[in-house]
C-alpha cells in the first residue's frame, strides 16, 4: 500500500472514529495523542526522585519514611493539571484507552529511575470480581500490561482481593492502612518465589493499597518489589525555616 493512500484511508477512519485527546477527551488531529492545552499542562516528576515516595527529592517531604516492603516507588507524574484529568477519565468514564499512553511513560520512567535492576515481571493492584464487573476493566492491568509490553517483560496477575472494601479515596489517611489489612492474598506462591517485581496501580496518595500488596508478595516469597504509579500526589509545601535571631 503506497504511502498517498494510507494517508487516506486513516483519514476516512478517523472521519468515523474520531480521535480524542488521551487525557481530556478533547478532539485531536488524526496524528496527536495528547492536546495542546494538556501538553501544555504535563506535571513530570522531576529526577532524581525519592525512592520513599516518588517525589523529586528536591520537593520531597516525606521524611524518609521507608516501607519494609516496598523497596522502590516511583512515577513519572504529579497528579494535578492534565494527568489528573487523564486519571479521572480512565477510573471514572470509562476510558480505557488513556492506559497504553500511561504504560509507555511508566515504562520510559522505570528505565530511567531503575536503569541495573533486571526485573522478572510485571503485576498490579487487583480488584474484586464485583469491582471489575462494575467498571469493565481494572485500569491497573491495563497499565501493567502495557507497561510490560514496552518493557519486553511478562505480565502477571500474582495477586487476587479477597473481599469489598471502601473506596480508598473517601478514607483519611489513617484510615487507610487499615481499610486494606489483609485484603490480598498471593494468587500461586510458587509464581513469585524469588522474584524481583514491578508492581503497577493508577496513583499512589498514602502508599497504602501498594505497601499491602508488596507486603503480600514479600511474605508469598518475592525477593523484591518496585513500585511504579502513573502518578504520585503532589508534595506538601516544606515547612519555612524559623528565621534566626541576630
Amino acid at each position: 500500500m503506497n504511502r498517498s493512500l494510507s494517508d487516506v484511508l486513516r483519514r476516512v477512519r478517523f472521519a468515523f472514529y474520531p480521535r480524542r485527546c488521551a487525557l481530556c477527551g478533547d478532539l485531536v488531529e488524526p496524528q496527536t495523542e495528547i492536546c495542546g492545552r494538556c501538553m501544555q499542562d504535563l506535571p513530570r516528576v522531576p529526577q532524581p526522585i525519592c525512592f520513599c515516595c516518588g517525589s523529586g527529592k528536591r520537593e520531597c517531604t516525606c521524611e524518609k519514611h521507608h516501607s519494609p516492603y516496598a523497596a522502590a516507588f516511583a512515577a513519572p507524574f504529579y497528579y494535578t493539571g492534565g494527568i489528573s484529568r487523564g486519571i479521572f477519565r480512565m477510573k471514572f468514564r470509562s476510558s480505557p484507552q488513556s492506559a497504553e499512553m500511561f504504560g509507555r511513560e511508566m515504562a520510559a520512567f522505570a528505565r530511567q529511575v531503575y536503569p541495573d535492576v533486571t526485573i522478572d515481571l510485571v503485576t498490579f493492584v487487583p480488584m474484586t470480581r464485583r469491582e471489575r464487573r462494575e467498571r469493565g476493566y481494572n485500569q491497573s492491568e491495563l497499565l501493567a500490561r502495557y507497561t510490560a509490553r514496552e518493557l519486553m517483560l511478562p505480565m502477571e496477575p500474582t495477586l487476587k482481593k479477597l473481599y469489598e472494601t471502601a473506596r480508598q479515596r473517601t478514607l483519611g489517611k489513617r484510615e487507610r492502612s487499615g481499610n486494606v489489612l489483609g485484603v490480598f492474598e498471593a494468587v500461586d506462591p510458587a509464581q513469585i518465589r524469588g522474584k524481583r517485581i514491578l508492581l503497577c496501580d493508577d496513583l499512589r496518595t498514602t502508599g497504602a493499597t501498594m505497601i499491602e500488596c508488596a507486603k503480600m508478595l514479600r511474605i508469598r516469597g518475592a525477593c523484591e518489589v518496585l513500585c511504579l504509579t502513573a502518578a504520585v500526589g503532589l508534595p506538601k509545601d516544606k515547612p519555612k525555616k524559623k528565621e534566626e535571631s541576630s
